[in-house]
């Protein structure tokens, strides 16, 4: 993961804040030109992404507010846009795995989920993405249907992450629990509240999600 003190925090922020959205777009194309590579990139947006996530939930001393939260996903979702042509795919015969994705019910955040799942598809994967706001009838009802190997949680807020807890105990009451491994992630979790609500693996960002993923699959990483 990208250290803090390599990263021009504030200049990001301005990027993600940009409401006419021209910065962020100037930004990746620079930056490419520049030859990071383009998860590099990412992470450093994910970075100012996290602070703004932690602004807004701050009471005590608020410095982002709703409209900052759709402005810089916004500005997030054209920096995928343009990154993602730039993430090198391993062409593999064989389908590695189904990884179904979810963030859980009271949160709309999908930035760092649809990052991992582009991560998971250039590598081999196939992935199946149930959005934001999901309740964990809905989990419980797609591993039913579709049996993946992997289910993916993703929160954003402290508010919500524990809701992960919730559907983990939901898989177990339908005999699913032992049918697919979990994996969990987002700026609200933690590797230790992970394993306490009873996750296989936590992810810190996008490349430790799929290190994580083909460890549970039992490949190589």
């Amino acid at each position: 993961m990208i250290k803090m003190e390599k990263v021009d925090l504030k200049k990001i922020l301005s990027l993600l804040l940009d409401f006419k959205g021209e910065k962020i777009k100037g930004y990746c194309l620079e930056r490419l030109q520049e030859g990071a590579d383009a998860y590099e990139i990412f992470n450093e947006l994910s970075l100012g992404l996290e602070e703004i996530g932690k602004g807004y939930e701050n009471e005590k001393e608020k410095r982002y507010f709703t409209s900052d939260l759709i402005v810089s996903g916004r500005n997030m979702k054209r920096a995928i846009e343009i990154l993602k042509p730039h993430i090198k795919s391993k062409k593999s015969v064989n389908e590695k795995g189904v990884v179904l994705l979810g963030t859980v019910k009271g949160d709309v955040h999908d930035i760092g989920k649809m990052i991992v799942g582009i991560t998971l598809e250039a590598n081999g994967f196939r992935v199946i993405d149930l959005g934001v706001d999901v309740d964990k009838e809905r989990f419980v009802k797609k591993v039913d249907e579709i049996n993946p190997d992997i289910l993916g949680l993703s929160a954003l807020l402290t508010s919500t992450a524990p809701y992960m807890k919730e559907v983990i105990e939901a898989l177990k009451s339908h005999n699913l629990r032992d049918k697919v491994k979990v994996i969990v992630g987002g700026r609200a979790v933690t590797e230790n509240l992970a394993l306490k609500w009873g996750a296989d693996a936590y992810a810190q960002d996008s490349i430790d999600g799929l290190k994580k993923c083909l460890a549970l699959i039992g490949e190589r990483v």
